[in-house]
């Protein structure tokens, strides 16, 4: 939603949108080249970076007459503002907890609709809103808007750019015949997702109360998780991710310990109620799992 915020924002000109994982950002930001053919903008959103690679490659961008601008919600960015890798002079920085990156990059665009759009170009934009405030109101947990649990849903399961593209289609929060179809069948994934978790479930008391709950799923982790830690207490939820290979760390409402610190020990971030991460070795362990059991067994004939 913060991608087609901007795209929605330079109706008429050329917008490429990327959306790397957190795991590819370094990568992908530093093989940002300009194309020569104009004035060129880097619009950042929700995505932050660790190499200082990648804050030296914005900064040559920069000098080179790019305007970067980068607009993050994550705690993990948020915290680390002043880093070294974060010394880059960008056009526009918004970091902030208060909202999710698709409505912090909603009102920035907003404020500066006044200074470079025409009237009507800045009432066409301000129809985004609601799209923008339906995205918060997930991605925050807060769920006051009905719908929104739905449209995360569908997104999900469209996934990447094709989400994306079937937002920018739209004028009003009316879904897609795609995205109709998509929510049916996220429907059903939610439910064998889930089945999947609560068949791997462990649990495992530690130091200071907490209780945690790892499970592997199929997609969903946040949806997921939510059902994993109701009713549960002082519970910290870490969901294996078949499809996305990431750890996805969630927590009951009255647990108070920061997933975001947690997350960053294994090289990700994300926010002190909800962080992830990946770690190669992980992805492995079902496999290893399995063979040993197969080993251990054909050792006996």
């Amino acid at each position: 939603m913060a991608a087609a915020a901007v795209a929605r924002f330079y109706d008429g000109h050329k917008v490429a949108a990327m959306l790397p994982g957190n795991s590819d950002s370094d990568k992908v930001i530093q093989g940002l080249a300009p194309k020569g053919d104009g004035a060129e903008e880097v619009w950042i959103t929700d995505l932050s970076w660790t190499s200082p690679a990648t804050g030296r490659h914005l900064t040559t961008l920069a000098r080179q007459g790019v305007r970067i601008y980068w607009i993050d919600h994550h705690r993990t960015a948020v915290s680390r503002a002043d880093a070294p890798e974060f010394k880059v002079p960008f056009a526009g920085k918004v970091l902030s907890e208060r909202y999710s990156a698709a409505l912090l990059t909603f009102n920035f665009l907003k404020r500066l609709a006044a200074e470079m759009l025409s009237a009507t170009k800045q009432r066409e934009f301000e129809t985004f809103q609601p799209f923008a405030e339906l995205a918060d109101d997930h991605d925050r947990w807060l769920h006051r808007i009905p719908a929104s649990q739905d449209w995360a849903l569908a997104v999900q399961t469209v996934g990447g750019v094709a989400a994306y593209r079937e937002v920018l289609k739209l004028k009003e929060l009316k879904m897609t015949r795609r995205l109709r179809v998509a929510l049916d069948h996220a429907h059903d994934a939610l439910r064998r997702s889930s089945e999947l978790a609560h068949a791997t479930m462990v649990d495992r008391a530690v130091p200071g109360g907490v209780n945690i709950r790892t499970a592997c799923c199929f997609g969903y982790s946040s949806e997921v998780a939510a059902k994993l830690y109701d009713g549960q207490q002082r519970t910290v939820v870490a969901l294996l991710d078949l499809r996305s290979q990431g750890v996805s760390l969630r927590r009951s409402p009255d647990c108070d310990l920061d997933l975001s610190k947690l997350a960053q020990a294994f090289g990700g971030g994300g926010h002190a109620a909800a962080s992830g991460f990946a770690v190669n070795d992980l992805q492995r362990a079902p496999a290893e799992r399995l063979s040993d059991m197969l080993a251990a067994e054909i050792e006996k004939r």
